[in-house]
């Protein structure tokens, strides 16, 4: 390089580091002084804060920060303005001030207010169509000086004619973790019930209830305006009871009491309370918190009923013009676990539970908190994420539209980056856009008629929630805010209409009801299936989860099941379906059910993806399987006559009623026709049919179902959609194919045993059939491995014996290619782990563990190679001193689970943990 061209590149350089310099000096100068400006108006100070923004856009350090500085600053001073130009603008503050489109903002204004032909919205638009010949600067601030004046007149008239409101006050949002679950969470300290008549706005707030200690929930008033319900703890550890207060502050009383959480409770029209409680005495089913159903009672607390039958949760019911209860239902039933949190109803008799809307929605997760918008046939909702609070957007549902149709939906607000979305296909597991949290969103909307709501809002991290008006256009303002303390739970103060009151007691006592299908075809034919396909209905009862998540879970699962089903299920049995398609039958009542649709070897033709229940007495008929909710084949007099006869009884299956049991139903199959070829130091095709146990199941559990031979779905994340005829459980699986191909000649199956093993497929691959547990406190419950001191929940601890393994496994070289046995299970989610079908409990001679390395020559697999750049060691005989000390050491493992036999071991004893249904946790 010349004198020259060094020169030329050390001024260069220095050039660069100068321009650095100088960029640098400038992002700190921007971070550093005041961003937001406050002009005379909020059109104005926009168009000044998108000038200043354009400063700071170059500079991505800075971007940050001037968003959330511009955003606060237009809350607080123009809340109005601001909460209603986001409400129709997008959640994306930063990419219109980066670049002000007030084409786009147009567009979007006029497609809010389709239709929108009363005063003073049809003069907006009408000018907002002359102000689209504008162009530039000069257009943008008149576009946002017009919606400016339009927000003034619509906050104007929404306040004209307003109740008394009462809310509570807190420090914040108070409540955590998943929304279904979230009443046994504990929560912040400190709660205010207060009154504010904005007919009399001098006065202020006027406190009813105060508590330092406590925590109030959520308000209901009663329909005279005069009283209200509260969800309420004297205490951060107490459970929530139901309370009452007269809206004047007086007549406090506590109407619930016991070791349950009581909450969410509203007025029914005849006088008597409906809320949510954990009286159910069952639990989640993957994490460490309560189940809780809808119950009933009278006003003063007495003749309480249970109505819903959930073995999950239901939450915030609301009464529904026609007199019947909506609420939202979290349910698993073989689906994703995250997005399954749809809206139901119910009537007050337990009678009748009904899909209201959007099972199959999956942004967002939960369709939370539905009240009826008076004089409109919609409910408002929140759009709320899974596993945090239901603090979100708010949408309208018009179920007219279609019950699964995401169109139905009508976004309000958008506080959040939520979009509403439905899975392309069934299979679909996508959720997790609908899983995201936004503290500052809104929270509690309630419908005061159908022009009008009140809602909870922020608007940014760390700013207090106020209380806005707004109308169903998103356009309002803040109706109450405090200056230290955040405001939820609005509720107007007013004499509102009675929906007429559904008459009739729900049964106490467990019996029958009768379901009557009228055609299973209908919805069926359309997706390929033949009439005359379809021989039986397969009745299965879900049973309620017995025991809390107290120890490390195994494929998300405490105690684990097995690796499809998250739950403990009873095949109850069959009944027939008649040629005409009709069925109608005697079924258990008082519990969650639900179906599957069998040809004529048992074989799974549709299953049903959600649940049901019926009451002692009731009578329930549908039109079909999976049919359009919306409509109803024509009842022909053949079918209306089947009726008039008496219900079939539920036929148990030749192996007897009772919950799906792996070991004692599929594995004697398996050891009559497969066990033969299939077990040993070197299984055919590398497959191990046996009953031997390993680390949680059995070696053909873990063969079938790991290796691909059954259709199952495991639900973390599982299928979004609604299962189709003809493509799921034993219709696809490998071993269905397998079966009926006879194994090439080789193996002619009897019936009933291929019936088992269809059956059990369509259990989606259940392999233990109770909730009890030998070891509790384990991994999953019943993990042989390691255990906890006393059985008390505490540290795990490997068993003597896998100590010896890890110590032997260790000192023979395999830990230079493999990782250390105690480390595997630690992902709770994972799927396939290394070592758990590797040792074998019963017969510890034909480990794999000892066996992939054992010389052909002596019967072992003799598998030889590198891994990590090592090879493998190769044990010549079973005498090899390093073979010997880990078959003894798997011995002594065997010996041990033999004197603590599993539950799904003859000799297996459960264990009892202690249960506690108002745990505070």
């Amino acid at each position: 390089m010349s004198l020259l061209h060094r020169r030329l590149a050390i001024w260069f350089g220095l050039a660069c580091a100068a321009l650095a310099i100088q960029f640098q000096t400038e992002a700190a100068e921007n971070i550093s002084r005041p961003i937001y400006t406050k002009q005379a108006s909020w059109a104005e100070t926009m168009v000044a804060s998108s000038r200043v923004f354009a400063e700071f856009s170059r500079q991505p350090e800075c971007n940050e920060k001037a968003v959330r500085d511009l955003r606060r600053g237009l809350l607080r001073d123009f809340p109005a303005a601001t909460t209603s130009f986001i409400n129709i603008n997008g959640h994306d503050f930063a990419a219109w001030l980066a670049k002000p489109d007030t084409v786009a903002f147009a567009v979007r204004l006029k497609a809010r207010l389709r239709g929108a032909t009363e005063e003073p919205y049809a003069s907006f638009l009408r000018e907002l169509d002359t102000l689209g010949l504008l162009s530039g600067s000069d257009a943008v601030l008149k576009v946002l000086s017009s919606f400016e004046k339009l927000v003034q007149q619509v906050e104007a008239r929404n306040r004209r004619g307003l109740p008394p409101i009462a809310f509570v006050k807190r420090s914040e949002h108070g409540l955590r973790g998943t929304n279904a679950t979230m009443f046994s969470h504990r929560t912040t300290r400190g709660s205010m019930v207060c009154m504010f008549d904005p007919n009399d706005a001098a006065k202020g707030h006027r406190v009813l209830l105060e508590t330092k200690e406590g925590f109030v929930w959520d308000l209901s008033p009663s329909y005279d305006g005069t009283r209200l319900l509260l969800s309420y703890k004297e205490r951060n550890d107490d459970p929530f009871s139901v309370w009452e207060i007269g809206a004047n502050g007086s007549g406090l009383r506590r109407l619930t009491d016991g070791r349950f959480h009581d909450f969410n409770p509203v007025y029914y029209p005849d006088g008597r309370i409906v809320f949510c409680s954990s009286r159910v005495e069952s639990y989640s089913l993957c994490q460490d918190f309560l189940a809780c159903a809808l119950h009933i009672m009278d006003v003063d607390g007495s003749n309480l009923r249970r109505i819903d039958y959930t073995t999950l949760c239901s939450n915030v019911p609301a009464i529904l013009p026609d007199g019947s209860i909506i609420c939202t239902r979290w349910e698993y039933q073989d689906k994703n676990i995250f997005s399954w949190q749809g809206l139901w109803t119910i009537n007050p008799d337990g009678r009748q539970l009904k899909l209201y809307f959007g099972n199959t929605i999956t942004v967002p997760n939960s369709r939370y908190g539905a009240k009826p918008v008076p004089g409109t046939g919609k409910v408002l909702i929140t759009m709320a994420a899974h596993h945090h609070p239901p603090v979100g957007d708010v949408a309208l549902v018009d179920r007219s539209l279609g019950v699964e149709n995401p169109a139905a939906m009508t976004q309000i607000t958008h506080a959040t980056s939520y979009e509403v979305h439905q899975g392309r296909d069934w299979q679909e597991i996508n959720w997790r856009p609908g899983d995201i949290f936004f503290p500052e969103a809104c929270a509690d909307p309630m419908p005061l008629d159908d022009k009008r709501f009140l809602v909870s809002f922020a608007g940014d991290r760390g700013m207090r929630h106020r209380i806005y008006l707004f109308d169903y256009y998103g356009i309002g303002g803040v109706l109450i805010e405090d200056a230290a303390l955040s405001c939820f739970s609005a509720v107007p103060l007013e004499v509102r209409v009675k929906p007429p009151a559904i008459v009739g007691q729900a049964p106490v006592e467990s019996c029958e009801g009768t379901f009557f299908v009228q055609d299973v075809y209908h919805g069926l034919l359309e997706q390929g299936v033949q009439r005359g396909q379809v021989k039986e209905l397969r009745v299965v009862r879900i049973l309620p989860k017995k025991w809390n998540t107290e120890g490390p879970r195994y494929h998300d699962h405490y105690p684990i099941v097995g690796h499809g089903s998250y739950y403990v299920k009873e095949n109850l049995g069959s009944v027939p379906v008649y040629d005409d398609g009709s069925v109608y039958f005697r079924a258990p009542s008082n519990c969650e059910l639900y179906f599957i649709a069998l040809d004529k070897d048992g074989k799974e033709v549709q299953r049903m993806g959600s649940v049901t229940q019926i009451t002692t007495g009731e009578e329930v008929g549908c039109a079909g399987c999976h049919d359009n909710r919306q409509s109803a084949p024509p009842l022909q007099p053949p079918k209306a006559a089947r009726w008039q006869r008496a219900p079939d009884t539920i036929r148990p299956p030749p192996w007897g009623a009772g919950s799906f049991d792996y070991v004692r139903h599929v594995q004697p199959v398996l050891d009559r026709y497969c066990a033969k070829c299939h077990e040993g130091r070197a299984p055919a095709a590398n497959l191990d049919f046996s009953g031997d146990k390993t680390r949680f199941f059995n070696m053909s559990y873990e063969s079938l179902v790991t290796r691909g031979w059954v259709e199952h779905y495991f639900i973390n994340p599982g299928p979004t959609g609604v299962f189709p005829a003809l493509k799921t459980g034993s219709a696809v699986s490998k071993l269905t194919q397998l079966i009926e191909s006879g194994h090439g000649g080789r193996v002619a199956m009897d019936d009933e045993s291929r019936r088992r093993i269809y059956a059990w497929i369509d259990s989606n691959a259940q392999y233990y059939a109770t909730w009890d547990m030998s070891r509790p406190h384990t991994v999953g419950g019943r993990d042989p491995w390691t255990f906890c001191e006393g059985d008390k929940r505490g540290p795990l601890r490997l068993e003597l014996w896998m100590e010896r393994l890890e110590k032997a496994f260790a000192e023979s070289g395999c830990i230079t290619c493999h990782r250390p046995i105690a480390n595997d299970g630690r992902d709770r989610i994972g799927h396939g782990h290394e070592y758990n079908a590797k040792i074998n409990l019963t017969r510890p001679e034909f480990s794999r563990l000892l066996n992939a390395h054992l010389s052909k020559g002596v019967g072992g697999l003799g598998i030889t190679g590198k891994r990590r750049g090592q090879d493998a060691p190769e044990f010549t005989n079973t005498d090899d001193p390093r073979y010997r000390a880990m078959l003894e050491a798997i011995v002594a493992g065997k010996a041990a689970l033999e004197a603590r036999p599993r539950m799904d071991m003859p000799g297996g004893n459960a264990v009892p943990q202690t249960r506690d249904f108002g745990k505070v946790f």
